[in-house]
């Protein structure tokens, strides 16, 4: 296979080598892993008030100090590093772009998964076996990924509280929360913006919370 820029946006092939590679991973592991929650995780980091190093944030996404052991061999851990730093690069430039809506083909693209789509292609059988193990919400894992960055390194999140800054953080990352908050939990309030609103508006939110931790002078330079 021959070698690719590490700038070259990922194809689908990309993808759904990724995405299996990670599935490899994660049945080594107790983290929970999907290219989804990943893809979270790594927008965050691009959000993220100071840069983090793969020497620090791959424990905390794997689970474990020792990442290569969790696939079948070096080959294997060598494209997924390839792939995810492709990956990590196009999310970049998708939030250095300055664009006007997110239909911009510039724009961030998360790896969402689509179920409800996955699952009308199934034979009936199948889809309703699936659906009686427990289908993720749309965004949910996503929101889930980017929102364990938060959580993880909350120290570096934190804001003076009551002050703007606090309330402006705060009120960008709600989406995320209402996204992997279970439907049947939601207020009346936030039942009544549709769930792909959300998504839009927790897009907007990265791309608003990078410049704010920019402008503060913390955040990374990509």
């Amino acid at each position: 296979m021959p070698a690719k820029n590490q700038n070259a946006a990922l194809t689908e092939d990309d993808i759904a080598t990724l995405a299996d590679l990670i599935d490899e991973a994660a049945a080594r592991t107790d983290a929970p892993l999907s290219l989804e929650g990943m893809d979270g995780f790594i927008t965050a980091l691009h959000c993220a008030p100071r840069p983090l190093d793969e020497a620090d944030y791959f424990p905390v996404l794997f689970g474990q100090d020792d990442v290569a052991v969790l696939f079948a061999d070096a080959t294997k851990y060598t494209r997924f590093q390839a792939l995810l730093t492709r990956r990590r690069n196009e999310i970049a430039r998708a939030l250095a772009a300055p664009i006007e809506d997110l239909t911009d083909p510039k724009a961030l693209s998360p790896l969402i998964m689509d179920w409800e789509g996955m699952l009308a292609e199934l034979p009936k059988q199948d889809a309703a076996a699936l659906r009686a193990e427990g289908v993720p919400p749309y965004a949910s894992m996503w929101a889930a990924g980017f929102l364990q960055v938060v959580e993880h390194w909350e120290d570096d999140w934190a804001l003076p509280a009551d002050s703007k800054d606090e309330a402006f953080a705060d009120e960008m990352l709600d989406p995320m929360y209402v996204l992997m908050t279970p439907a049947d939990e939601w207020t009346e309030e936030e039942s009544r913006i549709p769930r792909n609103d959300y998504v839009a508006m927790a897009i907007w939110s990265c791309y608003e919370l990078r410049d704010f931790w920019r402008d503060r002078g913390q955040a990374p330079r990509n």
